[in-house]
């Protein structure tokens, strides 16, 4: 088994060529030919998430997030990045990310999304987010969220206590929130927002609920693992545990 194989499934599973242009999927570092026996998913690639891949023996890592976006003119110890890409290079390990590819396919982040929550009549909201219906509370649909997450907290805007439309994205979804109130939904559900969007939300009348960039996406790491180990049932499968970068005090 090799990194281009586990590239190949990847491709079906999460098809790169529905990235955003401005996203870096695939192969971040790493041979093609490298051989493979032990996979870490995780959702950042961070030097604890090098670690742990090395402390399992894995010679791959497949995230979520992108470890480059911007151009790397060295690659040394004195940046993060750098220590980063010298760990893995190290230790012999590939990593690949799929990230916006992820969250648009089918069984992605926004449609782990939308069965946590429950809506029905699910259907696309522009390349990334999905929108379906869900007769409920506002109160009693954020206190389900926090439960299916997890989540510790929710920050967001009460314009009505009743729910009928609602449109979901992971991460940061600020992007279509436009998208989601042009489109009649009532309800706003993302990981993050800026503070204008707080503003434009409730100016505009529709409910906003965010529970964490992280929390909205960890989501979709056992689907991910669990197609990998069925695609690959000779593989070592491992997933990292949850743990977000943030902490609530």
């Amino acid at each position: 088994m090799t990194v281009e194989n586990i590239l190949e499934f990847l491709n079906k599973y999460c098809p790169f060529s529905l990235a955003e242009e401005w996203d870096n999927v695939g192969l971040n570092v790493g041979r093609k030919t490298a051989e493979v026996t032990k996979v870490l998913v995780a959702l950042d690639l961070t030097l604890e998430t090098v670690r742990a891949a090395k402390e399992m023996g894995a010679q791959l890592i497949v995230t979520h997030h992108p470890l480059l976006f911007d151009p790397l003119r060295q690659v040394t110890d004195d940046a993060v990045n750098g220590e980063r890409i010298l760990a893995l290079a190290e230790n012999g390990i590939a990593h690949i990310a799929c990230h916006t590819n992820l969250d648009a396919a089918d069984g992605g982040v926004n449609d782990c999304l939308a069965a946590a929550l429950g809506l029905s009549e699910v259907e696309p909201l522009g390349n990334l987010a999905k929108m379906g219906i869900l007769d409920t509370t506002l109160y009693a649909l954020a206190d389900k969220l926090k439960k299916e997450l997890p989540s510790e907290h929710c920050l967001g805007v009460c314009c009505n206590e009743q729910v009928h439309k609602v449109a979901i994205i992971g991460g940061s979804g600020g992007s279509m929130l436009q998208e989601a109130i042009d489109a009649g939904c009532d309800t706003f559900v993302t990981g993050e927002l800026k503070y204008n969007h707080f503003l434009d939300g409730r100016e505009q009348g529709i409910n906003l609920l965010t529970f964490g960039h992280f929390e909205t996406e960890y989501i979709v790491l056992a689907p991910l693992a669990e197609a990998l180990q069925k695609a690959f049932p000779e593989l070592d499968v491992q997933r990292m545990l949850r743990k977000a970068p943030m902490e609530c005090f």
